[in-house]
């Protein structure tokens, strides 16, 4: 291919066609997308800004010249629900930040003879689950169940990410249960907040968390355990490979052959000091199978003696499905 090129004795000469200007032109028309994706995502979050701000300011002015400083309230609500909202159209659970990688869970007779194992050792006794990714040397960070309803019926669980108080680490204890008929299979049961005539469980109930098609909330049932809540309540213990102490959770009522649904301590945070406890629907990446670590901590066996004057669960026969 030739090009027409115009000497200064205006005499044509042609000269071969080089391919750096389809280079240019390529790169112009990607800068114009991308500029115009840009452009598009500005004026969204300048109408975002004048429907949650500008419009309460208007009703705000109004409400003020009735009723004085309760009209400022409105600009306040505006202004925190277009932070909440920017916040939550910008969350991205795995956002690449895990550098470690994870050899895929092994799911063979020896990782199954160990999750055996681990469960009989664990079963009747309390434990704590620290999480591996977020803890380092000076802080373990836990899992633990506080007294915040997320509605008449549930709790949250979430992960404290401060030094733990006595408050913290008592409201950490879990009971393990054991589910008959299945010996890798646990339930969790809130020490804090179970007596003997009921058992709080900790359990994955169909309420998505704030990427829906991603995570799945983990909450704690204070009602009585109905036969749905006992089915979501069941988790399988799979080891980490190479960790003698360390475990991840799958939902069994939410996984099939092909897919385990593993419990994360997520980064989203909701409250201050918190970060809140999922399970990832999707496929692991690195990043999930880093965040699914937990280790185990026998109550007994560090940070304090803790005595019981009466060993609930040791009492009544455990309900099963």
């Amino acid at each position: 291919m030739w090009l027409r090129y115009a000497c200064a004795d205006s005499v044509p000469i042609l000269l071969p066609w080089k391919r750096s200007s389809t280079v240019v032109g390529m790169q112009l028309r990607r800068f114009t997308v991308v500029r115009g994706k840009a452009e598009n995502q500005l004026r969204l979050y300048i109408l975002i800004l004048v429907l949650v701000v500008g419009v309460p300011y208007i009703i705000a002015q109004v409400i003020y010249e009735q009723w004085g400083g309760v009209g400022c309230l409105a600009s306040l609500v505006g202004c925190g629900g277009l932070i909440g909202l920017l916040t939550l159209l910008g969350f991205k659970e795995d956002n690449g930040d895990t550098k470690i990688s994870f050899e895929t869970p092994a799911r063979d007779e020896k990782s199954h003879e160990m999750a055996v194992a681990m469960v009989r050792e664990m079963v009747g006794k309390q434990i704590r689950l620290v999480s591996v990714h977020w803890s380092d040397s000076e802080r373990d960070e836990y899992l633990y169940t506080p007294n915040i309803e997320y509605s008449d019926k549930r709790r949250e669980v979430v992960s404290w990410m401060d030094e733990p108080t006595e408050d913290i680490l008592s409201k950490s204890r879990y009971m393990v249960e054991s589910i008959e008929g299945e010996e890798d299979q646990i339930r969790l049961a809130s020490v804090q907040w179970s007596n003997l005539e009921r058992y709080e469980y900790l359990y994955s109930p169909e309420i998505d968390g704030p990427t829906p098609k991603e995570l799945r909330r983990m909450l704690s049932w204070k009602g009585e355990p109905t036969e749905d809540i006992l089915s979501k309540s069941r988790y399988m213990v799979e080891p980490v490979p190479e960790q003698e102490d360390e475990i991840r959770l799958v939902s069994v009522h939410w996984s099939d052959p092909e897919r385990y649904e593993y419990l994360i301590t997520s980064r989203h945070t909701s409250r201050l000091d918190r970060r809140d406890i999922y399970s990832w629907k999707g496929e692991p990446t690195n990043d999930i199978l880093s965040k699914s670590r937990y280790r185990v901590e026998f109550v007994h066996s560090s940070k304090e003696e803790e005595t019981e004057e009466e060993n609930w669960w040791e009492t009544e026969s455990v309900p099963s499905l």
